[in-house]
């Protein structure tokens, strides 16, 4: 019996579900959270932020927005389409707060049968180097940006985390 406790609290401690809009995440160990935030009328922000010593952290970040345009029965072409420019209007902002930014070409994957535009990218902030990588699909109405970003001196290791994270999401339904 104390094996068997010994086992469960492992495997708790190794990663989480978390529950968001359409779907759910496992969040891998070390990262913590959440800390949710609105973004205007129309929009949630939930991060999870996996510690380094110095106080700073790899980002986990995943970000609903549910425009007053309604999608319906939107065909694979037209979802990759609205993806990717979704996916670059929300890089720009990241672009816009680092110095030296360098992107990939987009990309598309799949999370949960459905298609997902894919970018990373690479930039500084306060004289460090960074890189990221960003997710954008659409669900039903809802546009969610999955985002995850740390020191490039960690050379992926946490973000590699993340990265597995988003790309096994699991959509109701699918």
């Amino acid at each position: 019996m104390r094996y068997l406790l010994a086992v469960l609290l492992v495997i708790s401690g190794a990663a989480h579900a978390y529950r968001f809009g359409d779907g759910s995440i496992e969040i891998p160990e070390g990262f913590e959270g959440p800390v949710k935030e609105k973004m205007g009328r129309n929009g949630t922000m939930t991060a999870f932020k996996r510690p380094h010593e110095t106080g700073k952290g790899a980002l986990l970040q995943i970000t609903a927005w549910e425009p007053d345009e309604q999608f319906s029965d939107l065909s694979t072409q037209r979802k990759k389409k609205l993806s990717k420019r979704y996916l670059l209007q929300f890089l720009g902002g990241i672009e816009r707060r680092r110095d030296s930014f360098e992107r990939d070409s987009v990309e598309f994957v799949r999370i949960s049968g459905e298609p997902t535009a894919k970018v990373d990218w690479r930039g500084e902030v306060q004289g460090q180097s960074v890189h990221g990588v960003m997710y954008c699909l659409i669900v039903n109405s809802t546009i969610y940006s999955f985002q995850t970003q740390d020191l490039a001196r960690f050379d992926g290791k946490y973000t590699a985390k993340a990265v597995d994270a988003f790309e096994s999401v699991e959509l109701d339904g699918r």
